[in-house]
């Protein structure tokens, strides 16, 4: 009986730790076409603060994959900007499970003088 009640509590604690130790992360897959080094970050406020961000570099493909929650329907901001507290130059927020349903796939390229982001987000998705 005792051994039971030990197996059985040692299960719970098993299962509990692995529903608790698992990420909610999406994978954001980044095709930079321009010659610019841009800059991720997941707020406004962060990438006009100048902190410090993640790296898209130019001419290659860059994948980052940030932490949502558990249920997926927190809104998750992707910003674009050149270089560390430099020029916006994309911005939308969609929740995480909307990013993750067409596999969030970010292409950059250079028209004129000009950065032009395109997203695979269908265009019904709320920017909030």
């Amino acid at each position: 009986m005792r051994s039971t009640l030990v197996a059985l509590l040692l299960g719970c604690v098993i299962v509990f730790a692995a529903c608790w130790l698992v990420e909610n992360r999406v994978k954001m897959t980044f095709v930079n076409d321009s010659d610019a080094p841009l800059c991720f970050n997941l707020s406004s406020a962060a990438a006009e603060r100048g902190d410090t961000c993640s790296r898209v570099k130019p001419r290659g493909t860059t994948v980052w994959s940030p932490e949502c929650s558990q249920s997926g329907e927190e809104p998750l901001t992707v910003v674009l900007s050149l270089e560390q507290g430099g020029h916006e130059v994309y911005n939308r927020t969609a929740t995480c499970n909307e990013w993750e349903e067409p596999g969030a796939r970010f292409t950059i390229e250079q028209r004129g003088r000009e950065l032009v982001v395109a997203d695979n987000l269908p265009d019904t998705t709320p920017s909030r």
